[in-house]
């Protein structure tokens, strides 16, 4: 689901037994709020396993932490922030490939592309319908899924695998806020609802008719 139609954007026709469509937007602002309620508690999480599987040593073998008695010495080796910056980078495509896997596996036909202007990788299914349920399950897969493949990761003997996992499961769980502030949109929905991308930009939603 994107945002912002344009007025060259084609509104697809409603389907027999629904009414017309209404726009979909994701709040900016909601978005940010999320992030921020959500950020935090999980960063402490992931911390808190990372700790108690590698304890204090983590430090040293990751950002050159040395304790004397004349205080202490810290710093970041290129090689921790490279391994960083590649974790964010690797679990923000997993993490739409994911939602593309799901897709796939409903029967959508997936577009994959970079969205500069929204600083983001997406996967979609394009100017195709679907089912408020499938929605649910694709918004949620990713979160759930990368999340027990990552978690038993902070635990191997390696500080350096479980310190790219913690970084993974962090930036993961942040990058789901768009996930869960739709999942809450999707669950208010009736059943039956239709959902349709025009294109990267323009979202609509589709409520079948009362009688």
């Amino acid at each position: 689901m994107i945002e912002n139609a344009d007025e060259t954007t084609q509104v697809p026709a409603a389907p027999d037994g629904y009414a017309d469509s209404a726009r979909f937007q994701y709040p900016h602002l909601r978005l940010t709020g999320i992030v921020i309620v959500i950020g935090p508690p999980a960063a402490l999480l992931y911390g808190y396993l990372l700790w108690n599987g590698h304890g204090p040593g983590l430090l040293e073998t990751l950002f050159g932490f040395q304790q004397s008695a004349a205080g202490f010495s810290f710093s970041i080796p290129l090689g921790t922030i490279l391994v960083t910056v590649l974790a964010i980078v690797a679990v923000t495509i997993l993490h739409e490939f994911v939602h593309g896997l799901v897709l796939r596996a409903r029967g959508y036909h997936v577009s994959y592309g970079l969205a500069p202007h929204l600083g983001a990788v997406y996967a979609a299914a394009f100017e195709q319908f679907y089912t408020r349920e499938d929605c649910l399950l694709v918004a949620v897969a990713p979160l759930v899924v990368l999340t027990t493949l990552l978690v038993p990761l902070l635990f191997v003997p390696s500080p350096l695998v479980a310190f790219v996992a913690s970084v993974a499961l962090l930036f993961n769980t942040m990058g789901a806020a768009g996930d869960l502030y739709l999942i809450a949109r999707l669950r208010r929905m009736p059943a039956g609802t239709l959902l349709y991308d025009s294109d990267i930009h323009s979202s609509y939603v589709f409520y079948p008719e009362t009688s």
